[in-house]
């Protein structure tokens, strides 16, 4: 195999790329000393990424192969999509920063890894202090696998020493580890109140009742002490087992400090002009055989009260995305989203955008749709006045958008997740409150969520 620029990229003349082709696959290894002395040239010929096909290792195995630190990963939904990415090219506080702009622009190959919190207005709690209320990053090295090819890739910003950098402690770094056991098992380290669960309900109730508002999505956490230290990458590995069809994603500003989750619910896909986003609302949990599974199922599409929380999802993505876009469409009425634990309802909307800029199109979008009724509210601006003052935690990057942006695009809710402070994994579930709702009911859902992070730290 030899590297041959691939048309029209070449090393002369200041070309943006240059891939690695021939009939075989590099192995991870091999790959990672090849791109790291062909980005050395590819420095000093003003080229901005380099790519090289690998073979043989997927991206979250690799990612766990990394020291700790700057890491981040996202999963599309179908799995046709998975990216690690180690390091960073370029990072920026906001979503529509230009220097990422004008990258991507020149660089269509390459992607921009993404997060926001829930509440840009609420002040950080100390254990977010290390995420950005909003970020948008080029990652300094990404193994990204589309469908069945794995590229190896190295982008390059400036003078593309944080690259190299990088580069140098991935060759450094010879492990490869199982990523399917924890090992360890956890304790209960803190659990919310019920009671104050109960008084959270009743008080938005009546603020529903007052008509200042017509839901709220109310949340609470559980924390787990681990016996050692935790692995996230080992954590998402177990989580993905056990929550397939869902998008993962992780995010590491620092050691020691990840969030990380399997969302089932996507915020929205932009592939060129094409949007897509969809409504989910409602809960019901598996049934532990096919009679009882179809019996839950055929209540979650009859309940009045879920229905209704559903249309009020679909109602205000509808409006957003229509007045973002001229007009929203609607597959169709609320069919059942079947996750491995429990079960939704969820319409699927579409709309096409008239003009795309990447960076600018996405971050509109993200204005537009974030936060949904299905994590926040409606109205939003009341509900999460009313979250800031029934939750006693700061949810950071719970409930918040996360994805890539890029020639395509997609984010995820950032749900059924946890964050993960060093021994301590703190998982997050939420239940929405409209009128109708009784309190104990929506712990239970809550309760049937949060059993997803149960199972993986207290199997026993």
């Amino acid at each position: 195999m030899g590297f041959t620029p691939g048309s029209p990229d070449g090393e002369a003349g200041g070309a943006t790329v240059l891939k690695v082709v021939g009939s075989a696959k590099y192995a991870l290894r091999e790959a990672i000393h090849a791109l790291r002395e062909r980005t050395r040239r590819a420095i000093a010929a003003g080229q901005r990424r380099v790519e090289v096909e690998v073979g043989g290792i997927e991206p979250l195995a690799f990612l766990a192969s990394q020291v700790p630190g700057e890491r981040a990963y996202f999963r599309a939904r179908d799995g046709l999509l998975a990216s690690a990415m180690v390091g960073r090219a370029m990072a920026a506080e906001g979503l529509g920063d230009r220097g990422v702009r004008e990258f991507l622009e020149a660089v269509p190959e390459a992607r921009a890894f993404a997060s926001m919190r829930f509440d840009a207005q609420r002040d950080s709690g100390a254990e977010w202090k290390p995420f950005l209320a909003a970020e948008i990053a080029i990652p300094a090295v990404e193994l990204v696998r589309t469908g069945i090819r794995s590229v190896l890739a190295a982008n390059l910003v400036g003078d593309g020493r944080a690259t190299l950098a990088t580069l140098e402690r991935l060759v450094a770094t010879e492990r490869l580890p199982d990523t399917r056991e924890l090992g360890v098992e956890g304790s209960f380290a803190a659990d919310s109140s019920v009671v104050a669960w109960r008084d959270a309900v009743r008080a938005t109730l009546d603020e529903i009742s007052r008509g200042s508002v017509r839901k709220v999505v109310l949340a609470r956490t559980r924390s787990f002490r681990m016996p050692g230290p935790v692995d996230p990458c080992e954590l998402l590995a177990r989580l993905a087992e056990s929550e397939p069809g869902t998008y993962q994603f992780l995010v590491e500003p620092c050691e020691g400090v990840v969030f990380l989750g399997a969302s089932p619910e996507r915020l929205f896909r932009r592939s060129g002009p094409s949007v897509e986003s969809e409504a989910v609302a409602g809960t019901r949990r598996r049934g532990e055989d096919s009679e009882l599974d179809a019996a839950l199922a055929a209540d979650l599409l009859a309940s009045e009260k879920d229905r209704h929380e559903q249309g009020l999802v679909l109602h205000r993505i509808v409006e957003r995305l229509g007045a973002l876009t001229g007009k929203a469409t609607v597959a169709g009425g609320p069919r059942l989203l079947r996750l491995a634990h429990v079960q939704h309802l969820r319409s699927h909307v579409s709309a096409t955008l008239e003009k795309v800029e990447p960076v600018a199109s996405d971050a509109s979008l993200l204005a537009a749709l974030h936060p949904t009724p299905a994590v926040c509210g409606l109205p939003s601006e009341r509900a999460q006045s009313i979250i800031r003052g029934c939750e006693p935690f700061d949810r950071g990057l719970y409930a918040g958008p996360v994805g890539l942006v890029g020639r395509d695009s997609e984010f995820c809710v950032a749900i059924r997740s946890a964050l993960v402070t060093g021994r301590t994994v703190t998982a997050f579930a939420g239940a929405g409150i409209v009128a109708g709702s009784d309190a104990d009911a929506e712990w239970r859902e809550t309760e049937h969520k949060l059993a997803t992070f149960e199972r993986l730290v207290r199997p026993g």
